[in-house]
Formats: structure tokens, sequence, C-alpha cells
């Protein structure tokens, strides 16, 4: 998984980044709705598959206890000096081994912008399951797909019942209000029965 990416930074080949840049008023949205039904809480999230860390940052911006987690150091390194936070806020680790990578646990919310679509189906039961393992009872994921046809765009994809597979105990919905511009993808938000 991280070979293709560390390769992709390396050249300065990342379409993803730009993908993740278009769709930031509906994750803002997203979150908003997520800030509303928790207060007056401490608010703790991870962004799996964080990259150079753009979402991690807009989740400290908008007072999250935000940890991002990627396997590839030069976007971890990267993220680190160009969003002006300290290390302790990202992990060099994999997300299909979450329990054991040192983030920590707890979580109250779980942003996927990606990652989920570009693991084969193993290491998406993997991820889910370390996901449920860290997450509080009320925690959300939300998670975005470009969908079945994202290979082009360095994934492969992921539908509802590719997310209902994988999330075994999880509420799966899709995320209508959400939509974008054609071929723009999905947003599902995940919450624990």
């Amino acid at each position: 998984m991280g070979i293709g990416y560390a390769t992709a930074y390396r050249t300065g080949i990342t379409p993803w980044e730009k993908a993740g840049r278009t769709g930031l008023p509906v994750l803002e949205r997203l979150l908003e709705r997520e800030e509303v039904a928790r207060p007056d809480k401490i608010r703790r999230a991870i962004d799996l598959g964080c990259g150079r860390g753009a979402h991690t940052k807009l989740l400290l911006d908008r007072k999250w206890d935000a940890i991002g987690v990627d396997d590839v150091r030069q976007a971890v390194d990267t993220a680190v000096r160009r969003n002006g936070v300290d290390d302790a806020r990202f992990v060099i680790g994999d997300v299909r081994h979450l329990v054991h990578s040192g983030v920590g646990s707890h979580f109250d919310l779980f942003l996927d912008v990606g990652c989920f679509q570009g693991l084969d189906d193993p290491g998406r039961t993997l991820m889910a399951r370390g996901i449920t393992e860290l997450a509080e009872p009320d925690a959300t994921v939300l998670l975005h797909s470009a969908g079945p046809r994202s290979w082009l765009r360095g994934g492969r994809g992921a539908e509802r019942g590719d997310v209902q597979r994988a999330f075994r105990g999880w509420t799966v919905d899709e995320e209508p209000d959400a939509a974008g511009a054609e071929g723009s993808g999905t947003w599902f938000r995940l919450t624990r029965r």
C-alpha cells in the first residue's frame, strides 16, 4: 500500500489532495453536525490515511483533539512541517493495525477520506476491527469513497455493501445531502449499533 503512495509523494503526483480540497465544504458540513452532537465534550478524532495532514489540521482548527495516521513517512514528515503542528499529532502507522500503532484509544470520530477504498477486503476488515476496538460507544465514522471506478484515481473504490461487510456492528448511512459533482464519490456515516 505505502510504496505506490510513497512514490507519488516523491514525484509530487497527488491528485487525491485536490479531490480532498474540492470536497471541503461538504466535509465541513458533516463535521458541524458531529460537533453539534457533542457540544460539551472533549472530542477526539483520528484522520485515517492522513497523508500530508490537511484534514488533521482542519480537525485541530475546529477544536478536536485530533491525530493523523499514515504509513508513508514522507507524507507524515511533510504534515508536521507544513501544518505547524507538533509531531505528536501524527503517527507513522498502518490503518490495518490501528490498535498497536500508538494512536491511542477512545475516539469519537474516525475520518477517512479515500483510505478504505484503497484496501483489499482483508485489509478493510482489519481496519474496521481496529476502529471498533478504539471507538467510544457513540463514535462516528465519516468515510468518503470515490466509488467503484476509482482505480483511475488510485484506489479500488468502495460502495455501501463493501462498507457494510467490513464494519459489522455499525449502521451505515449514505449522506445524500453531501452529494458533490458527478463522479465525486459518496460520503458514508457509520454509527455503532
